[in-house]
């Protein structure tokens, strides 16, 4: 990893369906789900950004929360926003609803960041995970043009930009917390655990 300063944003203006309530301030212990998140990430980034249709919500955060330009239109838009507020070149972005972040695969995401454009996890068969990948801010401008033209995948950028690949494959770590039935699964776990 380069001397150069990074940035992290955590994505938290989802509309939370599947949930039935705000994911990111689900309750973990003595703090909320975005806190857990905060404190495992603090260490790697310059700045931390939150990004949110609400910003009252997370105002006790005492961070920079980014509104988004237009909300309800997905994570594409959400992350442009955040690029163009960004103070550093190198972003790396994450959903606020992961909560467990194993730090030796978030360091080789960003000790690639420096030399690729976008450096997101892929799965053998295929798919991504596009919401914890870094993003340079470079390519703000090929996102506002994809955004004009009514492309708000994400997927779409990797094609147009210099994106590299990490293999996701066996990284028992990983979850998202989309549903209250997995949050609640994800609490026993932890009481298992002893956390």
């Amino acid at each position: 990893m380069t001397g150069e300063p990074l940035a992290a944003v955590i994505l938290a203006g989802g509309r939370s369906r599947r949930m039935r309530r705000e994911k990111a301030l689900l309750p973990l212990g003595r703090r909320t789900l975005i806190e857990a998140v905060i404190e495992q990430v603090r260490p790697f980034f310059k700045s931390i950004l939150i990004s949110a249709s609400d910003p009252e919500k997370f105002a006790f955060l005492g961070l920079p929360v980014i509104m988004d330009e237009e909300p309800g239109q997905g994570p594409l838009r959400a992350i442009l926003t955040a690029l163009h507020a960004s103070p550093c070149r190198g972003n790396f972005v994450m959903a606020c609803d992961i909560p467990v972040v194993h730090l030796p695969f978030l360091k080789r995401i960003l000790a690639l960041a420096p030399r690729h454009e976008i450096v997101v996890p892929r799965y053998r068969d295929g798919k991504f995970e596009p919401l914890f990948a870094a993003y340079d801010r470079g390519i703000a401008s090929a996102i506002a043009r994809q955004v004009a033209a009514g492309d708000l995948r994400i997927s779409s950028l990797f094609r147009t930009c210099r994106t590299e690949f990490v293999a996701m494959d066996g990284q028992d770590w990983f979850r998202n917390l989309n549903t209250i039935e997995e949050y609640h699964d994800y609490l026993k776990s932890r009481k298992k655990e002893g956390a």
